[in-house]
């Protein structure tokens, strides 16, 4: 009899962490970790000029239904550089089914020592954001 009174708190412990879980939706849902890129702006710091700063961008499907990464768009200068996800290629949707991921990684290499911005734009069928705009940040500074 000790030993059942023993195991009814984690029992119950158990079970109360079962519940409340969340419907997934029914539509593909993109979900991105970032709504901005910034490139080695903390405390108000930079990138050399001349040298390569790298930023990475996760995209997940959080709905049921195939999530299809139909464009990826760069408006940003040439300082800019985006490194598309394997297995997207412009014309041929990238297909995300449930909970899984690809990632978008953007280079940036500034020329002259002044802040530069631009966006990456992401076109696919999710139900919740059907155009993402990522916000781009990087700053140049002289060594």
């Amino acid at each position: 009899m000790r030993l059942r009174t023993r195991w009814l708190p984690i029992i119950f412990f158990a079970l109360a962490g079962c519940g409340n879980e969340a419907e997934i939706p029914t539509t593909p849902q993109l979900f991105t970790d970032r709504d901005e890129m910034a490139f080695n702006r903390e405390f108000n710091s930079g990138t050399f000029v001349g040298q390569v700063g790298y930023n990475s961008l996760v995209l997940e499907n959080r709905g049921e239904g195939t999530l299809q990464i139909t464009d990826i768009t760069l408006s940003a200068p040439s300082q800019f550089k985006v490194v598309l996800p394997e297995g997207f290629t412009p014309g041929t949707p990238l297909a995300l089914e449930t909970y899984k991921r690809a990632f978008i990684t953007v280079e940036f290499r500034p020329t002259d020592d002044v802040e530069y911005t631009g966006t990456l734009t992401i076109k696919s069928n999710a139900a919740n954001t059907p155009e993402k705009v990522i916000g781009l940040n990087g700053l140049g500074v002289q060594p």
